[in-house]
């Protein structure tokens, strides 16, 4: 009997030692077992079949140079101008099919080269990348775009620093840009889209942009509308001269070269275009310094042939120092294109078309 007092004792003593360590332990378990006893004995709430929880959609908008459909965040997005070039030996070019637009015309020696505008597609690789020339800088200048280039002439240099365009020359953007070792000089440089918005941002020029100049886009035509297969040529010259070939059952137009179909040297496929502009100009070469550079009017209004759905029709393009290049068609009412890429042909008066 003694025994058991005695035990009693030292378990009363300690309890009154460690009441509160014991009062805490006591309160964890008893939340535990209501936690394991809830998990055992819990029914299957009652879901009422009948009500359907619609499924959250993403948002698009129509993007203001291509009438895609993309997401607000890439709507968003400043437009960024490449010049890329169209020598032989820079074939097959990369990035030209995800462009929102892209202008063609004419530099030194009748070699054809683009201005490569995108917004609404992100190309895995860009290039090769070549000079400024004054045209691509007002063109660029059109849609407040950040302006890239390797280098360029003189008066080209001038004309980016006298109208403050935000330009970002290879020459002093080396780290953003690439040479491929597969391809010789000058025509293996590349970029990406992000490596520019990168330079951008160390340099403090916006990558963001709310009020792009927009274009107007309609709906494509109904395929039993489509005309056959056919093509026509843009004589720039003999070694230039892209021939556009339309395709009725995706309703674009493939571009080739003296018979040669162009193509993206990433995907392989075909370069096409959902529209086609050719616009009429004044060109001429200037010789500054022994050297002879093109000279094209991009301030002014001519004719110009629109290629859509098939079909050829005539109106006339019109710009004013800073703005987008507008088109009209023959009865002056703004020119409705397809979503996708389209391509200006700045070409000079008199050129054949056919």
């Amino acid at each position: 009997m003694q025994k058991i007092k005695s035990f009693f004792t030292r378990v009363w003593n300690f309890l009154r030692k460690h009441k509160w360590s014991v009062l805490l332990i006591l309160i964890t378990m008893g939340v535990g077992g209501f936690f394991v006893y809830d998990s055992f004995t819990a029914t299957t709430p009652f879901i009422d079949s009948s009500i359907i929880i619609p499924e959250r959609k993403s948002v698009t908008v129509k993007a203001a140079l291509s009438g895609l459909e993309i997401s607000e965040d890439q709507s968003k997005k400043r437009p960024i101008a490449v010049v890329i070039e169209n020598h032989p030996d820079a074939r097959p070019q990369s990035g030209l099919n995800e462009a929102d637009l892209i202008f063609e015309t004419t530099a030194e020696g009748g070699i054809t080269r683009f201005l490569a505008i995108y917004q609404s597609k992100e190309p895995e690789k860009i290039g090769p990348v070549r000079s400024a020339r004054n045209y691509f800088v007002e063109w660029a200048d059109s849609y407040d775009a950040l302006f890239v280039h390797v280098g360029g002439s003189r008066e080209a240099i001038s004309l980016i620093d006298r109208i403050d365009i935000d330009d970002l020359n290879q020459f002093y953007f080396g780290s953003y840009f690439w040479r491929d070792s597969s391809r010789y000089a000058p025509h293996n440089v590349y970029t990406t889209l992000d490596k520019l918005r990168e330079a951008a941002k160390n340099k403090g020029f916006p990558t963001e942009k709310e009020d792009i100049p927009s274009y107007v886009f309609k709906e494509e035509d109904k395929e039993t509308l489509y005309p056959a297969a056919h093509k026509f040529t843009i004589n720039f010259n003999a070694s230039f001269a892209p021939t556009y070939t339309y395709v009725p059952e995706s309703n674009h137009y493939k571009r080739s070269i003296l018979g040669v179909t162009q193509t993206d040297a990433i995907t392989k496929k075909p370069i096409i275009a959902k529209n086609v502009v050719v616009c009429f100009s004044n060109l001429s070469t200037q010789v500054i310094r022994r050297v002879g550079y093109t000279m094209i009017d991009t301030t002014d209004t001519g004719v110009a042939y629109y290629y859509l759905d098939g079909v050829k029709k005539t109106g006339k393009w019109v710009r004013t120092a800073g703005d987008p290049i507008k088109f009209y068609d023959a009865n002056g009412k703004t020119m409705a294109f397809n979503p996708g890429t389209t391509w200006i042909d700045f070409v000079t008066q008199g050129t054949i078309v056919k």
